[in-house]
């Protein structure tokens, strides 16, 4: 088995170049800021479409599969849906602006997110014959759609709170 120092040096440039650039992202997630509604589901839909491609393209579209990725992303909503609900918002309804608390969750989430990633397809790479096992294939697919969900339910929470929240002029 290679050493730590082999496979994070056979690791292409672009893998760190998204990691410095989603790191990037989760610390500016940390403190408060406000922007437009659209920009805060930019992250949900790459990591949607990301756990999409990666089912895809490691398992393929198998039935048993898919309702797995399925029924973990709804889980992963349902979570992200209450956690968003803890994080108060302040919202600009002619701007379409959000102004968010900050905190580690975004962060958090990234960091989980790319670790899984990487770490399966380490293994899809070198030990492709272990995801003939339910249990290997299972795991990846759970994680990757329970990781996915709680971006989209984070983005629903606060869509939620948004339509629910009383109008602020967050331009000054």
């Amino acid at each position: 088995m290679p050493s730590l120092l082999q496979i994070v040096s056979g690791t292409p440039i672009w893998v760190w170049v998204l990691l410095a650039y989603l790191l990037y992202v989760g610390v500016r997630a940390l403190q408060p800021s406000t922007g437009p509604l659209w920009a805060i589901a930019i992250m949900p839909a790459v990591f949607f479409v990301w756990g999409i491609y990666g089912l895809y393209h490691m398992h393929g579209l198998g039935l048993g599969r898919v309702m797995s990725w399925v029924v973990a992303l709804l889980a992963g909503t349902a979570d992200g849906i209450g956690l968003a609900g803890v994080q108060p918002i302040r919202a600009d309804k002619v701007r379409r602006l959000v102004r968010t608390a900050g905190g580690p969750l975004t962060l958090v989430l990234i960091i989980l997110i790319f670790s899984t990633k990487y770490v399966y397809g380490y293994l899809h790479a070198v030990e492709p014959a272990r995801f003939a096992d339910p249990r290997f294939w299972l795991s990846e697919v759970i994680l990757s759609g329970v990781l996915s969900g709680m971006f989209v339910g984070r983005f629903a929470g606060l869509w939620r709170q948004y339509q629910a929240a009383p109008h602020e002029d967050l331009a000054a």
